[in-house]
């Protein structure tokens, strides 16, 4: 929507990256500047991507087999691309790398810690793409179901979420 000039995000835009791109213009640069931070930033988030892909490929495989898989996917074509254009692209992988980390790690020991990163990252996803909703309905689920994770905790992870997103949710009410 547009406001006197100034384009507003909407429920067709969701805020977590204008609150991103948002937080850089503190730094007062020049456009030019302004920009390449911000491409920086991006591949900076791709970077650490790659390093906790790493570590979840860890979880599963060997080192060697987790460093070409790692590689594999720091050279993926899309991603390549994504981190020299100014979108959220970078920002959603860089948050589900995270999301999918924190959830195995609750597989393996659900420590408050880990719940509560899973859950506050989860709701920064909700954020950036709706969709991920559904992912973490079904990641619950799938948590209590296999992994049998008390209902107070999957309970802990919908309030958490839902405190994240809830300056969106008062915003659009």
């Amino acid at each position: 929507q547009q406001f006197d000039n100034f384009l507003l995000p909407n429920l067709l835009m969701p805020p977590l990256y204008a609150y991103y791109l948002y937080a850089f213009s503190f730094f007062n640069l020049e456009v030019h500047d302004f920009i390449l931070l911000i491409l920086f930033s991006q591949i900076v988030l791709a970077s650490i991507s790659v390093g906790v892909f790493y570590k979840i490929n860890k979880l599963f495989f060997s080192q060697r087999i987790s460093f070409y898989s790692s590689l594999l996917f720091s050279l993926f074509p899309i991603y390549l691309y994504s981190c020299g254009q100014i979108s959220s692209a970078s920002l959603t992988v860089f948050l589900a790398i995270f999301f999918y980390y924190y959830f195995f790690m609750i597989t393996h020991s659900n420590k408050f810690i880990y719940i509560f990163m899973f859950a506050f990252i989860g709701g920064l996803l909700i954020l950036v793409r709706r969709e991920f909703t559904i992912i973490i309905l079904l990641s619950s689920f799938y948590l209590f179901y296999f992994f049998k994770i008390s209902l107070k905790k999957i309970f802990l992870i919908f309030l958490i979420s839902l405190i994240t997103i809830s300056p969106y949710l008062v915003r659009n009410y």
